[in-house]
């Protein structure tokens, strides 16, 4: 039987992960909405991964002594606010400033959401908790892009940011119903972070964790247009083809999840590392064809997900103590090498169009896969 409060922060993570992507799934409509260009609707994804990337460590370490319960509530409460003023902004000043509100508190979910599965669950299911409440971005990835993509396509953009305003409502609702009262973690201090920074494996695994997300968002970012406009995927096809993305990054999670005791977490990120390089390899190749566009999003997927489950198992190797910090520190990554993509992506765009987009990945692939080596030398 499945507990119930697991259960309440994987469907938040559902919620926050469809509100994290929901201006990659609706660009199209978005920026037609708000009548800007590709680069700058690229760029609200950039200034969300940016605020993202900078606050979680730093909003995580200021509310570290406040309950728990209170905590996620709150944060699903100014989602939701968020969204519903991103769906009712009339201007690309507004909802950027409306993304930058949502994003405050969409790295503190997550994280604070897996710290406290160890409060929840015996120590030896824990690996299995966070796994599960990891799984709804995996959810996020099948079900709520793709549904967010079909809306906007439709009925609107607005509808789309409506949708996730009105599920993180309820969704607080039922956190704060089901989680127990007076749940604390240990505060986090000055010198957790000096420990960190002075640890040889650590740094380096961060590090590569925001370069093969940057390496992803250069095309991911932008990869509805794309669709549309390269591919000439209809809505119906554009939201398929964002489903099987997200269904092959489960595929691959779970292929991880059983490979990672046998060849370990390094193999198991390189192996990941190298799916996504081959699958931007076919789409290059492929001049956005249908079927090579399909089978590069498979491989793609299938390391998408499975190498931040690797990466997450090599931080907890490499320094036990500090797993509270360096898996906060590494979500924070994940949304820099976003920024860093979505602006990258801009600029190609505007200097030479979107056929460089899936090229232009590929070297900073290399030196992910290059990298992924490195570290794993540096923490043996």
């Amino acid at each position: 039987m499945i507990d119930p409060r697991l259960l309440a922060l994987c469907l938040g993570n559902v919620v926050v992960g469809t509100g994290t992507m929901v201006v990659p799934g609706t660009l199209p409509a978005l920026t037609r909405g708000l009548q800007i260009d590709l680069p700058a609707g690229g760029r609200l994804i950039a200034a969300f991964a940016a605020t993202v990337c900078v606050m979680t460590p730093l909003l995580a370490a200021w509310l570290s002594r406040m309950d728990r319960r209170v905590l996620l509530t709150a944060a699903l409460l100014v989602f939701a606010a968020g969204h519903a003023a991103s769906a009712l902004a009339t201007s690309y000043e507004s909802m950027l400033a409306t993304r930058v509100a949502s994003a405050l508190v969409a790295g503190l979910f997550t994280s604070q959401a897996a710290g406290i599965t160890r409060l929840l669950v015996p120590p030896a299911r824990q690996g299995g908790a966070v796994a599960f409440v990891f799984l709804g971005w995996g959810i996020a990835a099948v079900a709520g892009t793709p549904l967010t993509a079909w809306m906007a396509q439709t009925i609107g953009w607005w509808a789309a940011f409506w949708l996730v305003a009105i599920a993180a409502i309820l969704q607080a609702a039922w956190v704060w119903r089901t989680l127990p009262a007076r749940l604390h973690t240990p505060a986090i201090d000055g010198g957790a972070w000096r420990a960190l920074v002075r640890d040889r494996a650590v740094p380096a695994l961060v590090t590569l964790t925001a370069i093969h997300s940057w390496a992803q968002f250069i095309l991911f970012a932008y990869l509805t247009p794309v669709l549309e406009q390269r591919t000439g995927a209809g809505t119906t096809l554009v939201a398929l083809a964002l489903g099987l993305f997200g269904l092959c990054g489960i595929a691959g999670n779970v292929v991880a999840m059983r490979l990672m005791d046998r060849i370990g977490p390094r193999h198991a990120t390189t192996l990941a590392i190298g799916c996504m390089f081959a699958g931007q390899v076919v789409i290059a190749a492929g001049g956005f064809g249908a079927l090579p566009m399909l089978l590069g999003l498979s491989l793609w997927g299938l390391g998408c997900f499975s190498a931040n489950s690797a990466q997450q198992a090599r931080l907890l190797a490499a320094a036990p103590a500090l797993a509270s910090v360096s898996i906060a520190l590494n979500s924070s990554a994940i949304y820099l090498g976003q920024a860093a993509g979505a602006e990258t992506g801009a600029w190609i765009i505007g200097a030479a169009g979107m056929d460089w987009l899936p090229r232009a990945g590929l070297p900073v692939f290399v030196v992910a896969l290059v990298l992924s080596q490195r570290a794993g030398r540096a923490h043996r």
